[in-house]
């Protein structure tokens, strides 16, 4: 098997509400994304107010001057116009919600849909500038809507995805060993995915993830807890799927081989 890409997702949780936010600060971010890159984490997964430009800009720099990880910025639910913006700050990859943006969050829900028209836009935007984009699939409808786009001509290769399983609300699913499976075994040839799992079942699934030849997202956002009342900083997260992932005989890809494997320019 390839080695394995770790995506650290170094944001605030919104799913528990004893989680105290802490990355707003863009200092305590990157040191924390730095303790994360250095034991193995190729791609680090971050957010700010969809709005607030200057926290992206703010956030971006602080990331770079500790670390070499490539940045890939979530907030999905931002306009294409907020978009286009904080682009400027050259991420290595944006996310996006091919489905319907439904989840429920301590003190708020988001129902936002994503039509067709808008996620063209902002394929052609991502390949203007020089952005790839990090599908989110939380069900196989989402995998239709992939195709769509290959189809039009508007995806470069490879595709790469993140595998949603456990996430409160209506884009929820089941963290399963057989939702795993089901859904794998319908993604398009030669892409890549990484498992992001919320709930108990959490380090069952991204281990699948490892043994079968898969990717991994994992950090404080997707899942804090380390074990049942144990939280764990980014760089305890990665450092315990790497560890997993070595005794199955999968090293770690840098950021370097990373960037190979998924077609993102050095």
């Amino acid at each position: 098997m390839e080695k394995l890409i770790i995506t650290n997702c170094a944001t605030d949780c919104s799913m528990y509400a004893e989680w105290q936010n802490r990355f707003h600060d863009s200092e305590v971010l990157a040191k924390s994304i730095a303790g994360a890159y250095a034991r193995g984490a190729a791609i680090a997964h971050i957010h700010a107010p969809a709005d607030d430009f200057k926290a992206w800009e703010s956030h971006t720099k602080a990331i770079r001057a500790h670390s070499g990880i490539m940045i890939q910025y979530g907030i999905s639910t931002q306009t294409v116009e907020q978009r286009r913006v904080v682009m400027k700050n050259k991420p290595e990859m944006i996310s996006v919600a091919v489905g319907a943006h439904n989840l429920s969050f301590i003190g708020r829900d988001l129902m936002m849909l994503h039509p067709r028209a808008e996620l063209a836009e902002l394929m052609r935007m991502c390949r203007d500038m020089g952005v790839k984009p990090e599908f989110e699939v939380c069900a196989l409808g989402d995998l239709w809507m992939i195709d769509d786009l290959c189809q039009k001509g508007l995806i470069d290769a490879p595709v790469m995805m993140t595998l949603f399983f456990g996430r409160p609300g209506g884009s929820w699913s089941p963290p399963t060993p057989e939702e795993f499976l089901h859904r794998t075994h319908h993604l398009p040839k030669g892409s890549y995915y990484m498992a992001s799992v919320t709930g108990a079942t959490h380090l069952a699934l991204v281990t699948m993830a490892v043994m079968t030849g898969g990717h991994v997202r994992v950090g404080t956002e997707d899942e804090p807890y380390l074990q049942p009342g144990v939280l764990g900083d980014n760089d305890a997260h990665v450092e315990r799927i790497a560890s997993i992932a070595a005794h199955f005989g999968r090293a770690t890809a840098s950021v370097a081989e990373a960037r190979t494997l998924l077609n993102i320019p050095h």
